[in-house]
């Protein structure tokens, strides 16, 4: 059963119940509450006439008397000695017990009549019994005619319950209905659906638990469909970068096969073996460095990273690291500049070392002869300059950052890398939540900075 079903008929119900209630407990109780206060009224006056006529003399007794008795209808007063001679009311030529004759002429066969006494005083001191005899107008017939008009009472009531009930239960059920009707709605996932909430009660308080609840929901849907794209994406790096793989490997591998079979069969120039082999040396040597990195690459994937976070002073790590360079420097006759400034961080020593160390490497890689190199370290920022043979350009630098990528001029470069130096190095920033930006200068420097 709907709850407008079932607010209808417990509405009705109590309203048809408490009709009955009232007019049962008027049925029996209407007659003792009318006795009871009209006796308490009738007591009420006898008490001020006899207060009134105390003390007072034998005719002024009977003057006051006649006087109430034409303003009082509902008691009939008569005075007597203590040998029971009448006063009043007087009646001549008729014998004194008359008077009880005469107090019950107006009397109905329904009125059950009773009596009040009290002993009065006249002025003289003579003593007289005041009566007051009273008959209460019979309720029996009052309630014998609520008892007829009892089912007119509950039809009238029934229908107005009927329509009190119906009214309640819709108006109740109004606003379950709306929140109904909008949660269905909430099926499309639609961000502009809301629960309307009115009002301070239940109700209200479901709709906006439904508001929070849809809200969460459409939040948490979208924080998936980011981490599905986020998975599809990373998926579809995997696959194009164990493609690429394959091709950085299946080439030098395919040439050396070839240099072997040459020596074997002593085909032409491969009969000289002692250069060929060593030929084929420098392209395992390419082929090492290359696996090496991709080693480097499953570590980050295996998110080793966050496991190792210390806080460490890069400027006195660097300071460690720049010898190597420096004779480097002189080794290929570039001109190195260092300047580092007090800087403590947060993160993998090894693998933020490993990145500075791959920008450097980078750097004295590409700089043209008897350039120069800077390492500068100023306030949250790291910046690696340096006199580029050939500055990149904006579609180069777009492409920088992918696997295996080497700008046209470098692959015929002897020493021109792997290709996944700046890669690793994006990886590992990215991990650790820092922005970088690689960038042209003036046309003729690279610059890479690190914000920390």
């Amino acid at each position: 059963m709907k709850i407008a079903q079932r607010h209808f008929l417990w509405t009705n119900s109590l309203i048809f119940l408490v009709v009955t209630a009232l007019l049962t407990t008027l049925y029996f109780v209407m007659p003792m509450y009318y006795q009871a206060v009209k006796i308490n009224e009738i007591r009420q006056e006898f008490d001020y006439v006899s207060s009134r006529i105390q003390g007072k003399s034998l005719p002024d007794i009977e003057s006051f008397l006649k006087y109430f008795d034409r303003k009082n209808s509902r008691m009939w007063f008569s005075l007597s000695d203590k040998e029971d001679a009448i006063y009043y009311p007087k009646v001549e030529g008729i014998n004194p017990d008359i008077k009880s004759e005469v107090n019950t002429f107006f009397l109905s066969e329904d009125m059950e009549p009773d009596k009040l006494k009290e002993t009065i005083t006249d002025q003289e001191g003579e003593q007289y019994i005041l009566e007051g005899e009273y008959s209460l107008q019979p309720v029996s017939d009052a309630s014998q005619i609520l008892f007829r008009l009892s089912p007119y009472f509950f039809v009238f009531s029934l229908s107005l319950g009927t329509a009190l009930s119906y009214i309640y239960s819709q108006i109740s059920t109004k606003r379950l209905k709306q929140i109904s009707e909008t949660t269905r709605k909430m099926v499309s996932l639609s961000p502009d659906v809301v629960c309307q909430v009115e009002g301070r009660d239940e109700i209200a308080d479901l709709a906006q638990d439904i508001n929070t609840l849809y809200d969460s929901l459409l939040r948490n849907m979208e924080t998936l469909r980011l981490e599905n794209e986020k998975v599809a994406e990373s998926e579809r790096s995997k696959a194009e970068f164990l493609r690429m793989t394959s091709h950085e490997l299946k080439t030098p591998i395919a040439g050396m096969m070839g240099i072997v079979d040459g020596m074997i069969y002593g085909i032409g120039e491969f009969k000289d073996r002692e250069k060929y082999l060593k030929k084929c040396r420098d392209i395992l040597e390419q082929q090492s460095q290359l696996v090496q990195s991709i080693l480097a690459m499953s570590k980050l994937e295996m998110q080793v990273i966050k496991n190792m976070y210390q806080t460490f002073s890069l400027s006195d790590t660097l300071m460690e690291q720049v010898g190597f360079y420096q004779t480097l420097a002189e080794v290929h006759g570039y001109r190195f500049w260092v300047q580092l400034e007090p800087l403590v961080i947060e993160g993998n020593q090894i693998y933020l070392i490993k990145v500075i160390k791959n920008i450097l490497d980078n750097a004295f890689h590409y700089t043209r002869a008897g350039g120069e190199i800077v390492l500068r370290l100023e306030g949250n920022q790291l910046i690696v300059e340096n006199e580029a043979e050939k500055v990149l350009t904006k579609e180069q630098l777009e492409k920088i950052f992918q696997p295996f990528y080497r700008p046209d001029y470098s692959r015929s470069r002897k020493d021109g890398g792997t290709g996944l130096g700046l890669f690793i190095v994006q990886q590992i920033l990215d991990q650790h939540q820092l922005n970088y930006r690689f960038e042209a200068i003036e046309d003729k420097w690279m610059r890479f900075s690190i914000f920390f």
